[in-house]
């Protein structure tokens, strides 16, 4: 061992004291950061993680590596070097470890280069440190098996640019197979199961998990293989060195390793599958390496099947036969088997993995459970969906697995399970005066005009019709949660009724609205809603609108120009609490909302110390949120600009949407300590919204031509998880956090955000001048011409203020971009260029104080026992006195 490491210290001394090395070097500190901007648009991914990077780097590394190997053996054999170690003792086996060592320590240090991408991305963002550690692990592999095969090529190439040359083509072959355009070119003249072999063999097939985070055995192994292969190869080319004859050739055992390599990778994909009750491959199973376990299943995930009383079964459709020439569809179905291996691992669930024949009976027994066949370019059909069973006959599908979908996968699998495991859905009981669901139609044979969060619901949950809680077919005390929408509206035999459900520890979710849009004016106060909300310890008036200059959103106007609705609230991240509702919410758009404050206890209950029932604020206002009069933001509904030179009222303390407990009637709350009043709370819940129409389709969603929808926000996703949390459901809402939760780059969008502030600032100012100026008198033709001839001028001059802000906005982002880049690709080179010239420079001065031995001087030969100790320190194999061309060669053998 001893040896080994003064040959590595020998190598590692020779190639960091030469100028060819830094430039190595230096080269890749600049290429690497280079392609990670311009290839993998590192800042427009707006991601905290170094994927920009693995796209590029492989590609580097399989020109780059081999450069390393430039100076290795074939100089040596020039020199007479090659033969002088071997008449050390040393055996080939001893020779290429060393080499092997040696090169991928140079090639390690490479992959040091990519550091200043590394600080770049923690200080923009957040990063996921086992994301990092897991991707720089797989390009620590993949340099160890380019050096070991580098080596083994340039061991017996008759000179160094052949063997850069022949490395850079095998690193092409094993790097080509696995990308898209030679997949598909390939599975035009191949059978499919010679483009699965290729895609075994490849290497992106084998980095893609690593820079993902869940490396698999068999990953980890294939560069294994490969640097074991290339060890071979260069121990055996190192013996040929010394016995020339009585050997097959070189390219003989280059096959024969290649086969053998080959066939372990096939049989470790295949023959686990034989052993194991389930099929699954152990060898493929993923190791979640991130820090957030990504790849794993989460706790909530957990905790909703071991609740399951009997397990359920996942069928996994894939015609992987058909997938040969879609190596995006093939990385899909691999992403998607970690995710259900995670589930499968399971003692509550059954995976199964189906290869279905096309025209099959299984195949279109497939179809009528669900299941949708994609049709392919040649005419084929294959299945891509999942399934899943319960333990009542009950079944559920995905019918077409996309793309898309993978982040929310393990969220849509969870509620499936749900679903399938209960004997009946939850109940969820509706109370509106407004037509939420619709108009039945016979013709159509459903609900017409009504609200796509209902149609979100009725998915998945039973929903009963309360109209106005008076059926008694369906009275208010067998939902497990209700949802009251604009409450204003209901009488007050209704109110009451809920009050009793509460009682009864009910779960209710209230949208209260002062001013609906759908209504034609604002919606009445009422005394039994006044009485509601202050058992829950809330206050709400009738009459006041909430309105904000920072929140306001643009509207459309008749006269085709746009302006700000100082109502129309455009609530973000900053307005939203950490409670488990909001994990999972990045934007909700609320319109003529009202205000919701603690109710101030009386002097009654003061002097009886009475605890109040514990608020959770879910929502809140800003510094500039006003209270403006319900009429006057009816009267301006078409037009909200004289709304902005209205000053309005302060708010104090409250938000637009709050958790309250329900108190226990039962218990007198004068007499009760604030611990007791909080146990007898724990069983109803009132969740109040102060806004209606963010359930409505207009601020949530739109349709396009196909009948798709998008949605605009998270308004419906909110009220979900509201719902999932009230009806007893919150592993679901933590699932869908768990979904949504992605690492940006939050300096660009503290940037982003300071700009549109000022740009936000310039909006509200114009538009409070233009409010005022609209709101001077004029009389006359000529006055009035001579005013709309103003604001016309305040229009041009507004526009053209906005322009320059934006091109001034538009400039500071792209030269705070080009600063980025600049000190990412020259910070680095700089340095090492000025460490390495003075490594260099200090090592051509030493030389040059160095006295020159004579031409035909020679060490005399020494018995191997004594040389080992020189192996040991290092000095003979310094390079400093290694015999050149010139110099007499000892004779072959150990004794030397």
């Amino acid at each position: 061992m001893s040896a080994i490491l003064g040959l590595v210290r020998r190598d590692l001394h020779q190639a960091l004291t030469q100028g060819a090395s830094w430039a190595l070097l230096v080269v890749l500190a600049v290429l690497a950061p280079l392609g990670a901007f311009e290839l993998g648009d590192l800042l427009a991914r707006d991601r905290a993680d170094l994927g920009s990077l693995w796209q590029v780097l492989p590609w580097l590394l399989v020109l780059w590596t081999p450069l390393l190997a430039l100076r290795g053996w074939p100089e040596e054999r020039a020199n007479g070097l090659l033969e002088w170690l071997s008449g050390l003792g040393l055996g080939p086996w001893r020779l290429a470890i060393a080499r092997l060592i040696s090169a991928s320590v140079l090639g390690w240090l490479g992959l040091l280069m990519t550091v200043p991408l590394l600080a770049l991305i923690g200080w923009l963002g957040t990063p996921d440190i086992g994301l990092l550690v897991s991707g720089y692990l797989g390009m620590a592999l993949l340099v160890l098996a380019l050096a070991s095969l580098g080596q083994a090529l340039a061991v017996r190439a008759p000179s160094a640019l052949s063997a850069w040359l022949g490395a850079l083509v095998l690193g092409l072959v094993l790097m080509l197979p696995g990308t898209p355009a030679v997949t598909r070119q390939l599975a035009q003249h191949l059978a499919p199961h010679w483009v699965q072999l290729l895609d075994l063999i490849s290497l992106p097939a084998h980095l893609t998990p690593f820079s993902e985070g869940r490396p698999a055995l068999i990953d980890a192994g294939y560069f294994v293989l490969l640097a074991v292969a290339g060890l071979i190869l260069q121990a055996r080319g190192l013996k040929q060195e010394r016995h020339a004859s009585g050997r097959a050739p070189q390219w003989l055992a280059t096959l024969a390793v290649a086969f053998g390599m080959i066939a372990i990778l096939l049989a470790c994909q295949r023959l686990p599958t034989m052993f194991t009750p389930n099929g699954q491959n152990p060898l493929r199973a993923a190791h979640d390496l991130t820090e957030t376990r990504q790849h794993s299943l989460s706790p909530a995930s957990r905790l909703l099947l071991s609740r399951l009383d009997a397990p359920v079964t996942l069928t996994f459709a894939y015609s992987e036969r058909f997938a040969a020439d879609l190596p995006q569809l093939r990385e899909l179905a691999a992403r998607i088997e970690t995710r259900l291996a995670a589930f499968g691992r399971q003692p509550q669930v059954r995976l199964r993995r189906l290869d279905p024949e096309p025209d099959s009976d299984g195949f279109a027994d497939l179809e009528a459970q669900g299941l949708t066949a994609l049709s392919l370019p040649g005419g084929e059909r294959m299945l891509f969906g999942l399934m899943v069973d319960g333990p009542y006959a009950e079944r559920r599908a995905i019918a077409l697995l996309k793309a898309a979908d993978i982040n929310g996968l393990e969220a849509h699998v969870a509620r499936l399970i749900q679903e399938v495991s209960r004997t009946q859905p939850p109940r969820l009981g509706v109370l509106s005066s407004l037509p939420v669901m619709g108009q039945p139609s016979l013709e159509q044979g459903r609900a017409l005009g009504s609200w796509g969060l209902m149609d979100h619901l009725n998915a998945r949950l039973r929903i009963d019709w309360l109209s106005g809680g008076d059926d008694p077919a369906r009275p208010i005390k067998h939902q497990d949660a209700l949802l009251v929408i604009a409450p204003r509206l209901l009488p007050g035999a209704t109110l009451e009724a809920i009050s009793d459900y509460l009682d009864r520890g009910g779960r209710v979710l209230m949208l209260l609205d002062p001013l609906p849009e759908m209504l034609d004016q604002p919606a009445p106060a009422s005394q039994a809603l006044k009485t509601l909300l202050a058992r829950a310890g809330v206050r709400s008036e009738a009459g006041q609108i909430v309105a904000d200059s920072q929140l306001a959103l643009p509207i459309g106007l008749m006269d085709g120009t746009r302006a700000l609705s100082p109502t129309l609230l455009n609530v973000g991240a900053g307005q939203l609490s950490d409670a488990a509702l909001n994990l999972n919410v990045d934007q909700l758009v609320m319109s003529s909302a009202g205000w919701l404050s603690p109710l101030a206890p009386t002097a009654k209950a003061t002097r009886e110390a009475q605890p109040s029932a514990p608020l959770q604020w879910l929502i809140r206002g800003t510094d500039s949120t006003r209270l403006l009069p319900a009429e006057r933001v009816y009267t301006s509904r078409m037009d909200p600009r004289p709304l902005s030179g209205l000053t309005g009222e302060r708010v104090g303390e409250g938000g637009l949407a709050v958790l309250a407990r329900w108190p226990d009637a039962t218990l007198p709350a004068h007499k009760a300590t604030a611990q007791e009043l909080d146990k007898a709370a724990t069983g109803g819940q009132l969740l109040i919204v102060s806004d209606v129409d963010m359930a409505s389709d207009r601020l949530w969603r739109r349709e396009a031509a196909d009948g798709s929808e998008r949605a605009l926000n998270a308004n419906a996703r909110w009220l979900e998880n509201a719902i999932d949390l009230l009806a007893g459901s919150p592993e679901l809402v933590a699932l869908r956090a768990r979904a949504h939760q992605v690492r940006e780059l939050t300096r660009l969008h503290t940037l982003a955000d300071r700009q549109s502030a000022v740009e936000t600032q310039l909006r509200n100012d114009w538009q409070a001048r233009l409010s005022a100026r609209g709101a001077e008198p004029a009389e006359g033709k000529a006055a009035v011409a001579e005013k709309r001839d103003a604001l016309d001028e305040m229009q041009r001059a507004f526009d053209a203020e906005l322009s320059r802000q934006q091109r001034q906005a538009t400039a500071e982002r792209d030269i705070f971009y080009r600063e980025l880049r600049l000190w990412t690709l020259l910070a680095l080179p700089l340095v090492l260029s000025v460490l390495g010239g003075l490594i260099c420079w200090r090592r051509k001065r030493l030389g040059r104080r160095q006295p020159s031995r004579p031409l035909g001087h020679q060490q005399p030969s020494r018995p191997l026992g004594h040389q080992q100790p020189g192996l040991r320190s290092g000095r003979r194999l310094s390079g400093h006195h290694q015999p050149s061309a010139q110099h007499s060669i000892p004779g072959r053998g150990g004794d030397a």
